[in-house]
């Protein structure tokens, strides 16, 4: 995620609160609007009638389909608790407010057929019997655009139903439709029509036969609902923006309505969808059958090395790469437009594709991006399963928090890879240069380099890979797939800080400066001068790594305060006053006892006493380090390392799934061996096709229940 260039988000739950509320009502030539609180209205009751009552039992069975959408009132605070889809609860408030209380009219009326709402339909109709067995009503709601040309009547100013011209429905695109997009309402279309003789719902199968059902309806109403923005939303765009990160809306909605949520976001700009300004994008705002026209779909391209299946790809890739340098609002999208266009953004080596979604035709794009998120809320099992994170808020705010934390990992695994290589790097050459110069001793013996490796791999990897993330990081640009994760700027401080270490190192190795190493005495033996040196050795080296700490936290080339939110970071101040302290405990613990005895730093490391003084010197030369890798970046360009490059290439799809992650997760004992989308009867209209490693495959009614009853079986995601 930290490398993320791309996102593609969803509007409704994600850039919006999902928390809906009817603002207007236009019927019968006029409109009723919302006044302190209160929707307004003086329509006939005839028509109040028509429209509420029809649409409870309409919403009635739809959310039976959907599991117990109803509104009740807290017991605590004594607010409005709404529970299922938003939409509908919106209406079924606009319906209580209308004098039409919900719950005493749900069984008015028998279902006898149910066509649920489609995002490719954009609409849902219930039909219901009447008290006579020979009338039938046919309720139908969805978008405006899609529905309007199956309206054939609509109900006028004196409450009666009169043909619908053409002159009306352009009349009503103008005054209503494309005015509710400019506030920023979703508008609603509600309709109906009376079907009298015989009714069969098996004659009702396919599309063909939906659209005459839904065909000659009588417009009852159309509903502006606003869904507002959720709070810093327009802020955390701004800073993805900021931070090199092309952000994207993919919505079902109509154009205008989603134009006007993108301005409020601040994804596009009223001057970038204005054809006479300067700024205006040719392909800022697209449709998605248009756009999916114009880039040639998908076409089928030959399987990748390792893998036997076919892959995607754009049909008119340079015509996708103008749109893509353009495209900010993708409308009235289907899923197989979201799915083109991360298909097409991935086929850039440098992009990374981040992708939200949360219903089950998502899953493909949530599936191929390089990270899908999944809403937590109102997100399908099968999203969820497609994603890689959750948001468990469903909340645009938290893909910024992600992206922080990705960058910071990212960087944080850089400075410890930098600290660990300039150590390996001088203690290697310290013991190549000792085995050429065949000492008696080796400098750093075997148990003081495995207190070295203590603090290279364990200590200093929990001080600088926790450092949290800094507001900084979402000013810096995106790293590509194609980044090295050693960068010249790396390179550059490893070559300088190797340097300094390895000559002082050297210097006392061979020249023995007097000021850190007195010369030896009548009465010291050979083997005790060599070993003050190799103690004044060790001593100094464990120091360097312990100070080298500092400057690998703020390692690039314009961070020069290395204490720049350093007390951020409590596990890296204790693990600095520990490995420190530690180091001064093992020299001081050579001191030879006053009966002769060796001591615990003779006899386990091998090392003899210095005096204060020598480690007081010991310590200043050490914490050069920092003043010395300051200078490297004021003086030393990082360009001249940038022809150093390590051999890295991103992985494929196969590598990834033959990696290692993936070979953990089917390492358990009872791990999935494949996902498809089956349908099991009787239980949900889609689920998924499971095979756990000696179980047998869940497929049947029968196999579902019993793997239930299966203690090893008992999993979140079966139930």
């Amino acid at each position: 995620m930290g490398g993320s260039n791309n996102i593609c988000s969803d509007k409704t739950g994600t850039l919006t609160k999902n928390v809906m509320t009817v603002m207007e009502v236009y019927s019968e030539g006029k409109t009723g609007k919302r006044a302190n609180n209160t929707l307004v209205d003086n329509f006939s009751k005839p028509t109040v009638k028509v429209l509420c009552e029809g649409y409870i039992s309409n919403h009635h069975r739809r959310i039976c389909a959907n599991s117990s959408a109803t509104i009740t009132i807290d017991d605590n605070t004594g607010r409005e608790k709404r529970l299922g889809n938003a939409t509908e609860c919106a209406l079924l408030s606009m319906s209580d407010e209308m004098g039409y209380n919900y719950k005493n009219v749900r069984n008015l009326r028998k279902e006898r057929l149910m066509v649920p709402f489609d995002s490719k339909r954009k609409r849902m109709t219930t039909v219901y019997s009447t008290d006579s067995d020979s009338e039938f009503i046919v309720y139908v709601k969805g978008a405006p655009d899609i529905m309007l040309p199956y309206c054939s009547s609509i109900i006028d100013e004196n409450g009666r139903v009169s043909p619908l011209q053409e002159a009306d429905m352009q009349s009503l695109e103008r005054r209503v439709l494309k005015r509710n997009a400019e506030i920023g309402y979703r508008s609603l279309l509600l309709g109906y029509k009376k079907i009298s003789g015989s009714f069969n719902p098996d004659d009702y199968s396919s599309e063909e036969s939906y659209e005459e059902l839904e065909g000659n309806i009588t417009l009852i109403a159309i509903v502006g609902i606003e869904d507002p923005l959720r709070d810093g939303v327009r802020n955390a765009v701004k800073i993805c923006q900021n931070a090199g990160i092309m952000v994207r809306m993919v919505t079902g909605d109509n154009i205008d309505y989603a134009k006007s949520i993108a301005i409020q976001s601040g994804i596009i700009t009223k001057e970038q969808i204005d054809p006479a300004s300067p700024n205006y994008l040719r392909y800022g705002c697209m449709l998605g059958k248009d756009f999916f026209k114009e880039v040639g779909g998908l076409v089928k391209m030959p399987p990748e090395k390792g893998s036997d299946k076919p892959r995607d790809a754009i049909g008119n890739p340079e015509k996708f790469n103008r749109i893509a340098r353009e495209l900010r609002v993708l409308a009235r999208s289907q899923p197989e437009h979201k799915y083109t266009l991360v298909t097409g953004l991935k086929e850039n080596p440098q992009n990374v594709v981040a992708v939200t979604g949360d219903g089950t035709n998502d899953a493909p794009a949530l599936k191929k991006a390089d990270i899908g998120f999944a809403m937590g809320i109102t997100g399908t099992e099968i999203a969820k399963e497609a994603s890689k994170i959750i948001l468990l808020d469903d909340n645009f705010n938290s893909i910024v928090t992600a992206l922080k934390w990705g960058r910071n990992i990212f960087l944080n695994i850089r400075k410890f890879l930098q600290f660990q290589l300039s150590v390996n790097v001088t203690a290697l050459s310290i013991a190549v240069v000792a085995g050429i110069a065949k000492f008696e001793e080796p400098p750093i013996n075997a148990i003081q380099m495995l207190w070295v490796n203590l603090i290279m791999d364990t200590f200093a990897a929990l001080a600088l890979a926790t450092e949290p993330p800094s507001e900084q990081l979402l000013k810096d640009k995106p790293y590509g797939k194609n980044e090295s994760i050693l960068s010249a700027c790396m390179w550059r401080n490893l070559v300088c800080v190797s340097v300094y270490q390895i000559a002082v190192l050297m210097l006392i190795m061979f020249i023995k400066p007097e000021f850190l190493i007195p010369p030896k005495s009548r009465d010291e033996g050979e083997l005790t001068y060599q070993r003050r040196v190799n103690t004044t050795i060790f001593h100094i080296f464990v120091l360097m790594q312990i100070f080298n700490e500092l400057t690998c936290r703020r390692f690039k080339s314009n961070e020069f305060y290395i204490f720049d939110d350093f007390f951020n970071n409590w596990r890296f101040i204790v693990i600095f006053i520990i490995t420190l302290g530690v180091q001064i405990l093992i020299i001081e613990s050579a001191v030879t006892s006053s009966s002769g005895n060796k001591s615990f730093g003779e006899l386990i490391f091998k090392i003899t006493s210095i005096g204060f003084k020598q480690q007081v010197m010991c310590a200043l030369i050490a914490m050069n380090v920092v003043t010395w890798a300051l200078i490297c970046k004021l003086l030393i360009p990082e360009k001249l390392f940038s022809f150093v490059k390590v051999n890295e290439s991103p992985m494929t799809d196969v590598e990834i799934a033959r990696g290692t992650v993936a070979r953990i997760r089917k390492s358990r004992r009872f791990r999935r061996d494949d996902e498809d989308l089956v349908y099991i009867p009787g239980l949900r209209k889609y689920s998924f096709h499971r095979t756990y490693t000696g179980l047998p495959r869940v497929n049947t009614d029968k196999t579902f229940d019993r793997g239930l009853r299966n203690p090893l079986l008992r999993d979140e995601r079966f139930k």
